[in-house]
């Protein structure tokens, strides 16, 4: 699997001393470095034995533990490699001084920076726009939003030139609709958080065994999604059978439905696989692959708008018919967007989807507690939790930092931070945000800490 290759790979050079790729590179260049992870920090140490190696990064901007990021390693290379340079890049020649003075005040509130790097203001990118507001509930704050983007539009702003962030769907979603509404064009990038969705994840995994029956991932998952403990010992019993026959799992369960073979305690998974078989009769049935995307992905269903639209966009780019290019590009297309620099729309994106972009406008909206930043897991230690912190703190120090000053442009650099007051429980609940209170079915917000710790230079926030 992809998540293993890298492993392996340490593991082989790391087992093998004598491998000639080990002394086989002269230069090792590294952009990023803070977002690797201990193994791909290692491969790098291994293929360095006699290497010149140059490591960029920033571990201010290592936002991606999900994935295993180790800023440590940037962290210590200066102790680990002694002697190597340490070149500096504080000049700030992106965001306008104002932002750099509250980007620099907010990341000081993480402690756990051996050599804290402040960022160094260019006053010829002038002080910025930056604006900060309330709303009394998420649909004003909707509207208003919608509303700013649409009037600066009108006002003769590139559509391009706005980059909206935020972390919850419950913005972003009636956001791009509102924008749609109005003519706005707009591109959102959600369609990985989509597959959050159990609707969207059924989908996807009858379009993955529509292509590929022999996908055991998929197949799994979907006789085991309405079991209890996912009919682990049943789907035991048919691995055994598999291991022992030599057969595949897909092809146990077909001699298993159609009495061809008999295990115990597979019952429920029989009938959990005969519902996938008449799934998957129906897309057989349709005649083409346009026709399946329509059954899996409908039009008008906002769960999987935007894995709907990238898979429409795959299919005018494959050969007609071709089954595993479209889940092999779609795959690509919903984890490792395109997201283009120069385009004509209104990007609507999570703040992790906006690192290494830049806009004369951007916008972040939703900044309440329990968003941004999302709480820690109750069982993780004190320190554990602290690391968490730091690191939301370090994600909103990102999404502020997106905002790009073009003074010969006439683009002073616009940041503006909203968030609202209340929202229904239940839409809060489905965000993932625990409520201050709850009144009358209310949820009762209270803004996100970090705005407090912008500092001295953010502009006080206005009520709407």
């Amino acid at each position: 699997m992809i998540g293993e290759v890298i492993p392996q790979l340490y593991s082989y050079l790391h087992s093998n001393p004598a491998a000639a790729e080990r002394s086989e590179f002269a230069h090792i260049l590294v952009d990023e470095y803070q977002d690797l992870n201990r193994a791909e920090q290692g491969v790098i140490a291994l293929l360095s034995g006699t290497a010149e190696v140059c490591i960029v990064g920033d571990d201010d901007q290592s936002i991606y533990s999900f994935k295993h990021a180790h800023p440590d390693g940037i962290r210590e290379w200066l102790n680990i490699n002694v002697g190597a340079d340490d070149l500096g890049l504080e000049d700030c020649r992106r965001c306008p001084t104002r932002v750099v003075q509250m980007a620099n005040n907010l990341i000081g509130h993480n402690i756990l920076r051996p050599v804290p790097r402040p960022l160094v203001p260019m006053p010829a990118n002038g002080v910025g726009d930056v604006r900060i507001i309330q709303y009394q509930t998420i649909a004003q704050e909707v509207v208003g939003v919608s509303a700013l983007v649409s009037g600066m539009i009108a006002g003769g702003t590139p559509a391009g030139d706005i980059l909206v962030l935020t972390q919850s769907r419950a913005f972003g979603t009636p956001l791009y609709e509102a924008l749609v509404a109005q003519g706005v064009p707009t591109k959102s990038y959600y369609a990985e958080s989509e597959l959050s969705h159990m609707l969207a994840k059924r989908s996807f995994a009858l379009l993955k065994l529509f292509a590929n029956r022999q996908d055991r991932v998929a197949l799994r998952w979907l006789v085991g999604i309405n079991g209890n403990n996912w009919h682990a010992a049943g789907y035991r019993r048919v691995r055994e059978h598999c291991e022992n026959a030599g057969t595949t799992p897909w092809d146990a369960m077909v001699q298993l439905e159609s009495g061809a073979l008999s295990l115990p305690h597979t019952g429920a998974l029989v009938l959990s696989f005969r519902e996938i078989q008449q799934a998957l009769a129906a897309l057989e049935a349709l005649p083409d692959l346009s026709g399946v995307v329509d059954q899996l992905f409908p039009q008008g269903q906002n769960e999987t708008r935007d894995i709907r639209e990238l898979a429409i966009a795959v299919l005018a780019e494959i050969e007609d018919g071709d089954r595993e290019a479209l889940v092999r590009e779609l795959a690509i297309a919903i984890s490792q967007p395109e997201i283009p620099t120069e385009i004509q729309d209104v990007r609507i994106m999570s703040l992790h989807k906006s690192k290494g972009l830049s806009s004369p406008i951007t916008i972040i909206a939703g900044c309440v507690q329990g968003l941004l930043p999302r709480p820690a897991d109750a069982d993780l230690s004190p320190a554990e939790q602290a690391r968490h912190l730091e690191e939301q703190r370090r994600l909103f120090y990102v999404g502020i930092t997106r905002v790009k000053a073009v003074p010969q442009d006439q683009k002073p650099g616009t940041l503006i931070l909203t968030y609202s007051q209340r929202m229904p429980v239940a839409e809060a609940r489905h965000a993932g945000i625990a409520p201050a209170q709850q009144v009358y079915g209310d949820a009762i917000l209270h803004a996100s800490q970090f705005i407090q710790e912008l500092g001295p230079a953010a502009p006080a926030p206005v009520a709407v």
